[in-house]
């Protein structure tokens, strides 16, 4: 007849087995504890640590992914080798598009909106969705695609704002402008092979994002008292959302794409 014992399991202290336990549920959590620790994220399975997002490098990579007014009002002509368009010739200036999802319908407004999108949702199948652009003053010859030598420091400001790690991810429409000169149709024709021109300019530049060149024509001036103005042959660049379809079709729409 077998008689109890401290060594056998059914008559072990408990108070031993549940230190045991706790002592190795504590050696399984310490690599997370650690990670806890430098604020990095391990996620069981994956073979690396999530790190936070990138902070812009620059004050113009901070306006493109989050175009704002305050994040926008940091940037400097001569800091970024770029000329923003604005009443005084020293701000930003936004055209906030304000797409009509239903019927393809785009307005503009020079203010943005109070609060920067959130580019990682989905957009709305319908109804409207108010985009900010920026605008920035890279010029064209009358009646051109060709984008100016005397433009070409501003390319590569921007060239180097795209490439910034805070930008990963995102993609953006280029869309082009022209003055109200020509009909419609080939004003339309001639703003899309600018906007097409930037972006080139730029993948050509080991920019890896995508981009879409979209054509605008004459439909959003910057100069409304002279719309002849030369100032009103440019480009914008509007940061899309994750699910950019919608949007692109509805901003293809004003010239009939």
């Amino acid at each position: 007849m077998r008689t109890g014992s401290t060594s056998d399991p059914e008559t072990r202290d408990p108070r031993n087995v549940f230190t045991s336990a706790f002592g190795a549920l504590i050696l399984s959590l310490l690599p997370f504890m650690a990670q806890a620790q430098t604020g990095e994220i391990f996620i069981p399975g994956q073979s690396e640590v999530m790190q936070p997002p990138a902070a812009p490098q620059s004050a113009l990579a901070a306006c493109l992914s989050e175009p704002t007014a305050a994040n926008c009002a940091a940037v400097s002509d001569s800091a970024e080798g770029l000329a923003f368009e604005s009443a005084t010739g020293s701000a930003i200036q936004f055209e906030t598009l304000v797409l009509d999802l239903n019927d393809g319908h785009v307005t503009a407004q020079p203010e943005p909106p109070q609060h920067a999108p959130d580019y990682t949702a989905p957009p709305p199948d319908h109804g409207k969705i108010a985009l900010p652009a920026v605008a920035v003053t890279i010029e064209f010859d009358y009646n051109s695609a060709h984008v100016r030598a005397d433009q070409i420091g501003k390319l590569a400001g921007l060239i180097t704002a795209f490439q910034d790690p805070a930008l990963s991810g995102a993609s953006y429409a280029i869309i082009g402008h022209t003055d109200a000169v020509g009909s419609h149709a080939y004003n339309c024709d001639l703003s899309h092979r600018r906007a097409t021109s930037v972006t080139a300019a730029l993948t050509g530049g080991y920019v890896t994002l995508p981009l879409y060149p979209v054509g605008f024509g004459e439909h959003v001036l910057k100069n409304t008292y002279d719309p002849r103005a030369p100032e009103n042959r440019r480009v914008t660049f509007m940061r899309l959302p994750a699910y950019p379809e919608q949007v692109l079709a509805t901003a293809g729409s004003v010239c009939g794409y």
